[in-house]
């Protein structure tokens, strides 16, 4: 995904910095990165959900109490005590969303520069 972004930018940009004296570190830090970051900031925050919600493989894996996910805790209350405990069940899930909301929030100003990066023609 990241690739296809990266070779969207024009290599016209690339030509017109190598003559105003730009060697390939000048080029690569202030005109591809720059243009790149919303890229970056969308495989970045898709890579976070990944692995926030790694549920099969965090159940598989971790045997130990202490050691649980919140998912993982979450699915704990389903059918325990022959009953679900729904209170606690939508109290933790309202809880694992504030980190992906604090990574979102902070991430939202690259992905609007992506969306108007392309509108500005000249």
């Amino acid at each position: 995904m990241i690739k296809g972004f990266v070779e969207n930018i024009p290599r016209e940009l690339d030509e017109a910095a190598y003559i105003d004296g730009g060697n390939v570190f000048t080029v690569y830090f202030h005109v591809v990165l720059p243009l790149a970051k919303p890229g970056i900031a969308s495989i970045s925050f898709f890579n976070f959900l990944t692995a926030w919600e790694e549920f099969p493989w965090a159940n598989t894996v971790i045997n130990d109490d202490m050691k649980r996910t919140l998912p993982i805790a979450i699915s704990g209350f389903f059918g325990q005590h022959q009953f679900t405990q729904w209170g606690y069940v939508f109290a933790l899930s309202v809880f694992s969303l504030i980190p992906i909301l604090i990574v979102f929030i902070s991430c939202q100003k690259f992905f609007v520069k992506g969306l108007t990066a392309g509108s500005v023609k000249g």
